[in-house]
């Protein structure tokens, strides 16, 4: 089937295009008003999960936003290489307190204390033991952020980007809590599940 000739206008709006969590930004209200005229705070969502998939968003950053200060919320997998993520992370945000790390409600999500082990450094980083969900630090990181006119990265775990969508204003179809609750475990939920 011939569909004709692809115009390189086309393939530039074609390629422009990314999917939700690689490296999407977009802009949110800053929760500070703006008196200093900066009404908008940059939000970039990446999905980037492993060391490959680190050094290319590190390096995506570095050119994308040479100068600005970054600020990053951070949970993984436990089946990654959380010491060699975090690093990467700390090679761009050298202060660990420019980091929050966070745990998501995913029985494969890295707890808190492995994330921590992993990377010593860390310790010094933003992090709450008993309220670990990803909304409260999203929430925190975006006023740290609004305040030292910084990017804030949301990165690591597909687990934690949903709760981290809503956070940041996002009103979209989510799974209902019994599919989460089961997601990655394969188990199958009792009874009739509602789609």
């Amino acid at each position: 089937r011939h569909i004709g000739p692809i115009t390189t206008e086309q393939i530039e709006e074609g390629t422009s295009h990314r999917p939700p969590c690689r490296f999407e930004e977009f802009s949110v209200k800053n929760p500070q008003g703006g008196e200093d005229g900066n009404n908008s705070i940059t939000v970039i969502l990446d999905v980037a999960h492993n060391p490959p998939a680190m050094e290319h968003l590190v390096a995506k950053l570095g050119a994308t936003h040479p100068t600005k200060a970054k600020r990053f919320v951070v949970g993984f997998s436990s089946d990654k290489d959380l010491a060699k993520c975090s690093q990467l992370l700390l090679s761009i945000a050298p202060d660990p307190s420019n980091l929050h790390v966070v745990e998501a409600s995913n029985p494969r999500a890295a707890k808190l204390e492995a994330i921590l082990k992993a990377e010593p450094r860390l310790r010094d980083s933003n992090f709450d033991q008993k309220d670990r969900s990803i909304t409260a630090q999203v929430k925190y990181a975006l006023e740290l952020t609004a305040e030292k006119d910084e990017v804030l990265v949301v990165c690591g775990s597909v687990f934690l980007m949903a709760e981290a969508r809503k956070a940041l204003g996002y009103d979209e179809p989510r799974d209902s809590d019994c599919i989460s609750e089961m997601s990655g475990c394969h188990i199958k939920p009792q009874g009739q599940e509602n789609f």
